[in-house]
């Protein structure tokens, strides 16, 4: 399942701006192997600001929940604004010619 997975930094008054950059510095390494094992499709850190949007493949939503509270070096300073799943739009376009009839 591809979801769309919008996320902001909330670390102010929790950790210094150094400590971020050390979790940063592992959430990093961490992007780079989701997206080389195709867990990541994609990810972008949306320029001037402390937000960071992703697009996933994963098998489920338990394993995006898995990965959000569980695996992810940022966790703790991560707040997942927006959780979109994603259809595919040819998918779409086919049932809209079958008027989402069997």
């Amino acid at each position: 399942m591809l979801f769309y997975v919008q996320m902001r930094w909330n670390h102010e008054g929790r950790i210094s701006l150094e400590e971020l950059w050390d979790v940063e510095a592992l959430e990093t390494e961490h992007a780079k192997e989701t997206i080389d094992s195709g867990m990541v499709v994609g990810i972008w850190k949306v320029a001037a600001q402390k937000r960071v949007i992703a697009v996933v493949d994963v098998e489920s939503i338990e394993e995006l929940d898995r990965t959000a509270l569980g695996r992810l070096p940022m966790r703790e300073y991560l707040e997942f604004e927006v959780v979109w799943p994603l259809r595919d739009y040819l998918g779409f376009a086919e049932d809209v010619k079958k008027r989402y009839k069997v």
